[in-house]
């Protein structure tokens, strides 16, 4: 607040200051003693003002009131707490959705799952405009609260690879992985958005690293579109991030121990080795659901849903010997469904169990001596028990199979809109993880 002033033929700039609650009246300052330009017919005085004062106690100026109560609150950033994020995983299949109350015992709040069309499932572009498009709207229906969301880079847009890099001094360590990356994968480093996770030293100069990068433009992409919708993304992690989160909270490994965590997807399994809550391995496999329904379907010369159907209603995965004949054939024909005696998955579990167990040699590379104790399941695949038995065998050590909500303690009366609460979920188990996951955008 300013005002001029003529004294004789001096012109004079006195700038008002008013302290919190008082108001200066006629262009006094602090001490208007001290302003012996001022004209002497003008009187300079303040006095304390009530700034409610102004507002009536009727019920608008209560209304105004609370308005102007929360648009503060608003402003410092107290309301986004009020609600937790809704953790969405943009799965092949489905998109998943789920919003948890944070505490020792999360509780639920509300889930929600929508199929992704037959024709979309394998169009990654095309499934992923498709689930942007529906977010805004099961959020809406599905019994949420608030706006912000964390969720998952889907793995198939994602670059995951360990890399050993030179350490260089007063060079900050994103820089030197970033300029190892991008000249692995041939693009400018700025075109990425990058994550890097410091696993051991491989050297005396040379340090072990997990990348995990993106197009920074499907990032962008995917940011801009959600905003757009009205939403609030405020966070963005990559599915292993997540599952690491969801096995910690379903408590399916030693939380101290050496395990094997196997997140299996439709498109791609994604294969962790965790030292405790630390990761210190990841690769992404790609074998699935699909591939394994392919198979069927080629094998059965069927479509794809019904090599599905098939495939889910396999008492197991492959017969039990290939091998001799005459009486061992008819015994393993006998014990076989009509569907078992027909299909033949050993070639892309062999594939998968490969990956796997190359995975495990990495690991003991990397860290000799450290003997792993467990594998641990998780991911919509896992819910077929002959899958889950058959990669168990081919692994040959323990296994378990952790379900992401059965540490979530809700009443069944919380709103699941296309999800079946009663029955265990481990195809949430992304989303879950998401929830607990910090918000870094």
């Amino acid at each position: 607040m300013s005002a001029r002033y003529r004294s004789g033929h001096r012109r004079v700039r006195v700038v008002t200051v008013a302290p919190v609650g008082w108001i200066a009246l006629g262009g006094g300052g602090e001490n208007t003693s001290e302003l012996p330009a001022l004209d002497a017919g003008v009187k300079h005085r303040r006095c304390r003002v009530d700034p409610l004062a102004s507002l009536s106690t009727t019920r608008e100026g209560l209304q105004r009131m609370a308005l102007e109560l929360l648009r503060k609150l608003n402003s410092v950033g107290l309301m986004k707490q009020l609600s937790p994020a809704i953790g969405v995983d943009f799965g092949v299949t489905s998109l998943k959705l789920i919003q948890v109350q944070p505490g020792p015992v999360p509780t639920l709040i509300a889930a929600a799952m929508i199929d992704t069309p037959d024709e979309m499932v394998d169009d990654h572009a095309q499934r992923l405009d498709f689930q942007l498009a529906q977010l805004s709207k099961l959020i809406k229906k599905g019994g949420f609260r608030g706006k912000r969301i964390i969720c998952s880079l889907p793995s198939w847009q994602l670059f995951c690879k360990h890399l050993q890099v030179q350490r260089i001094d007063g060079v900050p360590m994103s820089q030197v992985v970033g300029a190892a990356v991008g000249q692995q994968i041939g693009c400018d480093p700025g075109a990425l958005v990058l994550r890097h996770r410091e696993v051991s030293a491989a050297g005396s100069a040379k340090v072990e690293v997990i990348v995990n990068a993106a197009a920074r433009s499907a990032v962008q992409h995917m940011v801009h579109t959600m905003r757009k919708s009205g939403l609030e993304p405020v966070g963005m992690h990559s599915e292993f991030d997540a599952a690491m989160k969801a096995f910690e909270i379903a408590g399916g490994g030693d939380q101290d121990g050496i395990a094997l965590y196997l997140d299996f997807g439709a498109h791609t399994t994604k294969a962790m080795i965790g030292h405790g809550k630390s990761i210190v391995f990841e690769r992404i496999i790609e074998v699935g659901g699909r591939q394994l329904d392919r198979a069927v379907a080629k094998q059965l010369k069927c479509s794809m849903n019904e090599a599905k159907r098939t495939r889910l209603a396999l008492e197991r995965m492959m017969p039990e010997s290939q091998a001799g004949e005459g009486m061992a054939m008819l015994r393993a024909a006998e014990q076989a469904s009509p569907n078992d005696s027909e299909v033949n998955l050993r070639e892309p579990l062999e594939i998968l169990a490969d990956e796997i167990r190359m995975g495990l040699r990495y690991h003991d590379g990397l860290f000799p001596g450290k003997r792993i104790d467990q594998a641990v399941f998780l991911g919509g695949e896992s819910r077929q028990q002959a899958f889950s038995r058959a990669v168990a065998t081919a692994l040959g050590m323990n296994t378990k199979l952790a379900d992401p909500l059965a540490k979530v303690a809700r009443t069944g009366s919380e709103p699941s809109q296309g999800v079946d609460l009663k029955q265990p979920q481990p195809g949430f188990g992304v989303a879950v993880g998401l929830c607990h996951c910090p918000a870094d955008l």
